[in-house]
């Protein structure tokens, strides 16, 4: 039977850990700044691979074995990376992504900066990489400080923001999670140190309308107005919406027409759905396979595809709330606060984790606010807290927590 660490032990560990990150701050903040300036967006392969290679570089010399993988040979590599893998109990999992939605050189060169509030500033510096650096540093405290029950994984890939072949890495992430006895997907912590333990998924769909053109004027009833047609098919989809299950469309984009006096034979809609219950894809799915077969003025035709790739929802389970408060209650103990809970409206790769069965916890990377803008900061501060936080977190962690 697998030993249990003691109270002794555990506080001896603790203050190990604490002697550890105070003495690495200067390095943590030097590590940070050095993956924010390495920029880059999923569609840009040359910086993609040079971010790969150097956290490949790092997690190695941390004392992980590691692999870098393409699951689509355009698509940005995945590290994915274990330490202990012989140790006797379930693998923790830390996981995220590298790349960001700011091309390389966007904010300038060199772009990390820290303000005179203790703002961290830079391309991604939030959204993730903050989060990466911590997970780095809470496996070298651990390391340093004798932790030998479980083993640690990572994975991080390259594409989260949008990339096109994303669908292709996300069973890698899943693979990383199967058999774990948690995993904490380190994304953007919101600025009141709650974490997330749920989050919408969704899809992004479009469809055409193509009717028959005529003069306005001279031969109106020739005519077959594909933008009308589109606007009873807006007003249907849009209807789909169902807030009580949190469910909502947003029709967002519609081009059609070329002059004013003409019947347009041409209408292009695009609209975006998102979910917060997993049951609700298909109701949605069918719903538009019927709206789109559906004609309102007989001579127009509906051109659409069922969208194919749904990012599915990281529902707020039991599991997850459990390990919310497990770690709430640790956060408090220990002076570090109430940890609050949120459901979010923005997908992550928490849902792949939670895929493979296994109790998750997103957003538990650096506190800050305004990702995916130019003003993206994180609170400097928060990286060595969320380290210390979470080093005490997993030696605590027993195979029945959750």
């Amino acid at each position: 039977m697998r030993r249990r660490i003691t109270t002794a032990e555990r506080e001896n560990m603790q203050k190990l850990i604490d002697a550890y990150i105070d003495a690495h701050r200067e390095e943590m903040v030097a590590q940070w700044e050095a993956l924010v300036n390495l920029e880059g967006k999923a569609d840009e392969p040359e910086a993609m691979d040079a971010v790969a290679e150097h956290l490949f570089r790092i997690f190695s010399e941390a004392g992980l074995t590691c692999r870098l993988q393409r699951a689509h040979p355009q698509a940005p590599q995945v590290l994915t990376g274990v330490i202990g893998e012989d140790r006797p109990g379930k693998p923790i999992l830390f996981g995220g992504h590298y790349d960001t939605v700011f091309r390389k050189g966007q904010l300038g060169e060199k772009p990390f900066r820290i303000d005179g509030e203790g703002k961290a500033h830079g391309p991604g510096c939030l959204d993730m990489k903050g989060g990466i650096i911590i997970a780095l540093y809470i496996i070298k405290a651990l390391e340093a400080a004798g932790y030998r029950q479980r083993p640690i994984r990572v994975v991080f890939c390259g594409d989260e923001e949008g990339g096109a072949y994303h669908f292709d890495a996300t069973p890698l992430i899943t693979e990383a999670a199967r058999g774990c006895v948690c995993a904490f997907n380190m994304e953007t912590g919101p600025i009141d140190n709650s974490v997330c333990v749920g989050r919408k998924g969704g899809f992004i769909g479009s469809f055409s309308v193509t009717g028959v053109s005529a003069h306005s004027g001279n031969n109106f009833e020739a005519g077959r107005n594909a933008i009308v047609e589109a606007a009873y098919k807006m007003l249907d989809v849009d209807a789909l919406t169902d807030m009580e299950k949190g469910t909502h469309v947003n029709v967002a984009v519609a081009q059609g027409g070329k002059m004013w006096n003409s019947v347009p034979d041409r209408c292009d809609v695009t609209f975006s759905v998102r979910l917060a219950q997993n049951a609700e894809i298909e109701r949605v799915l069918d719903s538009l396979d019927a709206i789109m077969a559906k004609t309102y003025i007989d001579g127009t035709t509906t051109g659409y595809q069922r969208p194919g790739k749904v990012l599915e929802v990281y529902e707020q389970t039991d599991a997850n709330l459990a390990m919310w408060a497990f770690c709430n209650r640790i956060s408090e103990e220990n002076g570090f606060g109430k940890m609050g809970h949120v459901f979010l409206g923005g997908g992550s790769d928490a849902v792949q984790m939670a895929k493979a069965g296994t109790p998750t916890l997103c957003s538990c990377g650096v506190l800050g606010e305004w990702n995916h803008t130019d003003r993206e900061y994180a609170v400097v501060e928060s990286l060595f807290t969320r380290t210390r936080l979470w080093c005490i977190v997993i030696p605590a962690i027993r195979d029945d927590s959750f």
